[in-house]
């Protein structure tokens, strides 16, 4: 346990980064400044992995509507004793209506930037934790809504939709106080990869959950375990690190001397530097990119096979599988190896993103190419599945990158990105919808040149204007109010003596 008194005072350091020597003589935070204590049972990887449940929780809210649509709308052969009967579908919808009912969380990503306001208020965990609470009690809402009335349930998906994405801004800010910069590529992408774990969780387990007990128990199930992941949240996890009374000095010290976790009193932002810093738009403008080829790889393999072989494929649950695994595998392992090549090259932080993220999307443009000349649905699959292999290798360099430019302001930065990426499905689901109006296969090609293009497009803008630094309109006003807070701390601890 960390000891109370004039050492759980924040470790202060100057403009520069280094540590301030405290009028009392105190010298044990500088010393242990310049030590890294073991990340195995430490208070930063407990974080970690209780942030990595968070984001399995997550990947489950944002796909259950896509086991529980499917016994929603489905008529099911019921056998009873001897005889047998078709029990109808309880929700009579229309492809366009389940379509639309799909969405709606992409939509409620519209508005991700309102999670800041939350960050502001309470901090990032204990915001963290509430809109946790908010997706249980939504999810527990979400049968009788539907019972009740269909506008409002679509209103609870929207809102549901609204506070999953805010969880984004909300782990950015526990990110950018607990996980220093040097080790960031790995522990980020280890609570990332809870994502690709939650959907397998929810494909493996829900499916069953829906068939025997009912579409309605894929909401409570998820509504109950939301609750459940908030609470640990909240148990476990501070706003900041030297509001644990259980972390160590010696990881307390390593951890603000790498994550200008400063003493600061609420602040606005400055919205007009975020919304006009180039960094923040190239972090942007890669990520539309990234979600629009999810998309493609994603969404619409199950349409390009139904027109090019003129049935469905029975295959794509399987090219499905086969993908999350796969991506659970090689998230930690593309976290530990670019947090490897950080730590132990000469390339700066700044190039070295640059050359990954280059060398990704040239690969991933080059093959959708091929898919467009090839038009052959076992080497579409086959590149498909080596483009989500390689976009595991850009996720240790774009998530990280949120906090890496903006320490103080990640949630606002997260916010902004986050509606990048919903704006990426949509733009991407509606102008493919658009190009494959005939489902011939030319359209599919056509559509796989366009995603081509953007890849390159994404990856010369960050090329172009990326930076993994701290940028001045995040430091300066944190570090001027450090300035003046020290300095009445000083005067308070002068006047007691």
């Amino acid at each position: 346990m960390r000891k109370e008194g004039v050492n759980s005072f924040k470790k202060p350091f100057s403009m520069n980064g280094t540590p301030h020597l405290q009028s009392n003589g105190n010298k044990i935070l500088e010393s242990y400044a310049d030590q890294k204590p073991s990340l195995w049972f430490s208070k930063r990887s407990i974080i970690a992995v209780v942030i990595f449940v968070c984001y399995i929780n997550i990947g489950i809210v944002l796909t259950n509507i896509n086991i529980a649509i499917v016994e929603m709308t489905s008529s099911k052969q019921i056998v009873s004793g001897n005889s047998t009967f078709l029990r109808p579908a309880e929700f009579q919808w229309d492809p366009s209506v389940v379509g639309i009912v799909a969405s709606l969380l992409s939509y409620g990503g519209l508005f991700a930037l309102g999670g800041g306001f939350f960050v502001n208020k309470m901090g990032g965990a204990v915001s963290c934790a509430f809109v946790m609470m908010m997706c249980g009690i939504l999810n527990l809402l979400h049968p009788a809504s539907l019972y009740f009335d269909f506008r409002l349930f679509f209103f609870l998906r929207l809102l549901t939709g609204f506070f999953a994405n805010c969880f984004y801004t909300s782990v950015a800010e526990i990110y950018s106080r607990w996980f220093p910069k040097k080790e960031r590529p790995m522990l980020i992408t280890f609570c990332v990869d809870g994502t690709n774990v939650g959907i397998t969780i929810m494909y493996a387990l829900y499916g069953f959950v829906a068939d025997r007990l009912g579409w309605q128990m894929v909401f409570y199930a998820t509504g109950i375990t939301s609750l459940v992941t908030a609470m640990l949240c909240l148990i476990v996890v501070r706003n900041r690190p030297s509001q644990d009374k259980w972390i160590s000095e010696e990881e307390l010290a390593y951890i603000s001397d790498d994550t200008h976790d400063v003493p600061q009193k609420r602040r606005s932002h400055p919205y007009r530097k975020i919304f006009l810093s180039p960094p923040v738009w190239a972090l942007c403008f890669i990520d539309i990119t990234l979600l629009w080829t999810g998309n493609i790889t994603g969404g619409c393999l199950p349409l390009y096979a139904k027109d090019l072989t003129g049935e469905s494929t029975d295959e794509i649950g399987y090219v499905s599988s086969i993908t999350l695994l796969l991506t659970i595998f090689l998230y930690p392992v593309a976290g530990m190896l670019i947090n490897h090549w950080k730590n132990h090259t000469n390339v700066d932080s700044t190039r070295m993103d640059k050359i990954i993220v280059s060398i990704t999307f040239l690969s991933i443009s080059i093959m959708f190419a091929a898919c467009a000349i090839f038009s052959n649905f076992t080497a579409t699959v086959i590149l498909f599945l080596t483009i989500e292999g390689l976009k595991s290798f850009v996720t240790p360099v774009l998530e990280p990158n949120i906090v890496n430019l903006a320490p103080n302001d990640s949630s606002i930065v997260a916010g902004m990105t986050k509606i990048c990426s919903s704006l990426g499905v949509i733009f991407s689901r509606t102008i493919t919808g658009f190009m494959t109006i005939n489902h011939s296969i030319q359209e599919w090609n056509n559509s796989y040149f366009l995603t081509s293009g953007i890849s390159l497009i994404g990856a010369a803008i960050f090329v172009k204007y990326g930076s993994s630094e701290a940028q001045s309109w995040s430091l300066t006003s944190s570090i001027d109010e450090y300035e003046r807070d020290e300095r009445d701390y000083l005067i308070k601890d002068k006047n007691k003596k």
